[in-house]
């Protein structure tokens, strides 16, 4: 048996602020063991006793104060949670979106299609990891409330999990959501008030947020561009095949009275909000005061600009799509390459700004608070 490989693998499973600490006192003791008559193996087996024993939520093992593991667990199985659904429910409003469309090129049917797949197993992932994270902020949490809440979270996001294929009913499905949801708020009730929240100021430096706010701008700006240029051009063209877009006009100007005008307007004042957005949050960044806008922070408010832009689109769009339905006898849906690309960066974008929002840093005590505190 490799005592210094099974030493690491039971040391990766202690909190990560004190592995290097055991990892070093087991090695320690696997060295002078035979000294004191013990063999390696008993050194193995009490580090395993360690670590199925400790009180994991110790400051002195965590780093942290008190009470901040359950509450991180938990925020982190809520950001999970709400990362999957933005992206299921992205799916299930635009999942025929391409049923009607003038024929997207095969390759990237296929990998949309991929995509779709892809981002269904990662949300089976999601969920079973957000079934752990609960189970754990129930076994670290001190409070019976917070403990029980938790349980029946996690029991509820299995339930869902594994019969969302099966032939489960709208009234249970809708009674295990809602216990779901209500264990989910206790808990997080119960964990957030037993520890006051203490925001740790963090900051970075001009040269670690330029480079993130001008690449956020310019990708808030081209996804802009290309979505303005697909609702009034090639969503048009994919939406009637066969026509050309200055016939498409003509056609909608004369059977439906429809007014270019109104309809380039509104995609105008789509695309000027959001770019307004993008750019107040660069400035900032990029401004004397803009230090506490970190690379996760900005990520999480270029993803969202990019992810509620995407979504608002639909309405920016919607006169000369229903023009074009009326005018065509045409789905009133957005279906060229674009759009379905669109359809997938949006939600993608949402969730991960709240994975992101989830997977705060983790705070940290000063070492005389950790001896202290245990």
């Amino acid at each position: 048996m490799n005592v210094d490989l099974v030493l690491r693998a039971v040391s990766r499973t202690m909190p990560a602020a004190s592995r290097s600490r055991h990892l070093e006192q087991w090695r320690a003791d696997v060295a002078g063991a035979s000294g004191v008559g013990m063999r390696p193996g008993d050194v193995v087996r009490g580090a395993i006793a360690v670590a199925l024993t400790a009180d994991r939520d110790a400051p002195a093992l965590t780093g942290e104060p008190r009470g901040a593991a359950p509450r991180r667990l938990s925020r982190r199985g809520i950001a999970l949670i709400a990362a999957i659904v933005a992206v299921l429910v992205s799916q299930w409003l635009t999942g025929d979106a391409g049923s009607s469309g003038s024929g997207i090129p095969s390759a990237l049917e296929l990998v949309l299609a991929a995509a779709h797949s892809v981002l269904g197993v990662l949300a089976f992932i999601g969920a079973l990891v957000a079934v752990a994270l609960f189970a754990g902020a129930a076994a670290l949490s001190r409070s019976v409330a917070a403990r029980i809440a938790f349980v029946v979270t996690a029991a509820g996001v299995a339930v869902l999990t594994f019969g969302w294929g099966s032939a489960i009913s709208a009234e249970i499905a809708a009674a295990v959501v809602g216990l779901t949801l209500a264990g989910a708020a206790v808990g997080l009730a119960a964990a957030w008030r037993a520890m006051p929240l203490v925001l740790e100021r963090r900051s970075a430096p001009l040269r670690r947020r330029r480079p993130i706010a001008l690449a956020g701008l310019a990708a808030v700006a081209a996804l802009l561009g290309l979505g303005a240029v697909d609702t009034l051009v090639w969503n048009p063209l994919a939406k009637v095949p066969g026509w050309g877009l200055d016939a498409i006009y003509a056609a909608m100007i004369e059977r439906d009275r429809f007014e270019p005008a109104v309809a380039v307007a509104f995609v105008a004042v789509w695309a000027g909000v959001w770019l307004a957005v993008a750019i107040a949050v660069t400035a900032v960044a990029l401004g004397p005061r803009g230090a506490w806008l970190t690379p996760r922070r900005l990520g999480i408010l270029y993803l969202a600009v990019i992810g509620a832009a995407l979504f608002l689109r639909l309405f920016s769009g919607f006169g000369i799509g229903m023009s074009i339905a009326d005018s065509f006898a045409a789905t009133g849906g957005q279906v060229s390459a674009a759009s379905l690309i669109f359809d997938v960066v949006g939600p993608v974008s949402v969730a991960v700004a709240l994975l992101l929002f989830g997977w705060a840093p983790a705070g940290r005590v000063a070492p005389y608070a950790r001896a202290g505190a245990a």
